[in-house]
Formats: structure tokens, C-alpha cells, sequence
């Protein structure tokens, strides 16, 4: 294995920003345990999704001094830039000091992940494992694009809890932590589920 190939699968954030800055073509990428990944182009039923979780979603936010951001900042552990991670999630809030200077957050209350099937593995393993390492998260929400299923895990004083999966349409999706409520027939608006 020639040498590029071998630092494009043992990168550190620091070399990640460095790549991510020079890169032109407009891709997007995450760093998952080192490996340099390409997101992929998000389907129309990806992207309405997120919208009909995000836009509700900072609107209350707003009124509660919370930041939402939908698919344009990266969650990261710590600010130490030897970490090996750095996640793109599809829709994210953090109530923490506001620093505009930063690409990235390591204090997120929220984290939504919009599945698909070509990212489902990536999504349910290694950054769901990733995300519940983070001392600040109490909310991980994954949210199938193919189908009316939604995986909300929580955590408390008691550590994480199994997802409580909703797939009915009167079922609401309840971000306690945050004071914030979605029903499915919201979540899935102008979908054919």
C-alpha cells in the first residue's frame, strides 16, 4: 500500500481540516476513526426530513437561547486536533457559550442522523457508539429516510437507555432536555409513508 493511501486511512483532525480546506471540488467529507469518508449526495426524502425536523426545531431553539445547525457544522470530542473523529450530523443543538470563530462543536444536547441505506452502518455503528461518548448529548435521534421509523435514544442520570423506536404516525418524538416535541406525521410531512 503506497503511503497516501495509508495516511488517507490514519489521519488525525488536524490533517483532516488541512485536506478539507485545500480540497475544491465542493465534496463533503467526515472523519470516522481516523478514515478520510465522502458523504454522499443526500436524496430528496434525506434532505426533507432534516428540514422538517430543523426548521421547528430552531425556531424553539431560538426563544430558548439554543443554537440549531442543520448539516453544516461538525461535532468533535474535544478541541484537541490529534483526535481521530469528526462528524457531520444532519441537524445538531447546543445551548453552550457561542464561539463564531469555530467549524466544529464539542457540547451538542442533540444530535439528529437522517439514514439512508448506504450510510445506515457508518450511522447506527461507529458515530452512534462516538456521539454517546460525549458527557454533554442527551438526545441521539436516528431517523430512517426509506421508511416511518424513528430511534430515539436518551440518556439520564442512569447512562444510556435503549432506543425507544416510534414507527406509528400519531407517535411524537420527545426531546425532554431541550422542552421539544415532533410528532411522526411532522416529522415525515410530504413523504409517502
Amino acid at each position: 500500500m503506497s503511503s497516501a493511501a495509508r495516511d488517507i486511512r490514519n489521519l488525525t483532525i488536524w490533517e483532516f481540516d488541512d485536506f478539507v480546506e485545500a480540497d475544491q471540488s465542493g465534496r463533503e467529507f467526515e472523519l470516522i476513526d481516523g478514515e478520510l469518508v465522502m458523504m454522499s449526495n443526500p436524496t430528496e426524502a434525506h434532505e426533507q426530513i432534516a428540514g422538517n425536523i430543523g426548521a421547528p426545531l430552531k425556531l424553539a431553539m431560538n426563544k430558548r437561547g439554543c443554537r440549531t445547525y442543520q448539516g453544516g457544522m461538525r461535532v468533535q470530542a474535544n478541541d484537541d486536533k490529534s483526535g481521530r473523529d469528526s462528524y457531520k450530523p444532519d441537524v445538531l443543538v447546543r445551548c453552550g457559550p457561542r464561539d463564531d470563530k469555530k467549524t466544529y462543536v464539542t457540547d451538542p444536547v442533540v444530535i439528529v442522523e437522517v439514514l439512508s441505506p448506504s450510510t445506515m452502518d457508518k450511522d447506527r455503528g461507529k458515530k452512534l457508539e462516538f456521539y454517546k461518548t460525549l458527557p454533554s448529548v442527551r438526545h441521539i435521534v436516528l431517523v430512517y429516510s426509506d421508511q416511518m421509523r424513528v430511534e430515539h435514544y436518551t440518556c439520564g442520570n442512569d447512562g444510556w437507555k435503549d432506543p425507544a423506536p416510534l414507527t406509528y404516525p400519531d407517535e411524537t418524538l420527545n426531546l425532554e432536555a431541550v422542552e421539544f416535541s415532533l410528532g411522526m406525521e411532522e416529522i415525515y410531512f410530504d413523504l409517502p409513508f
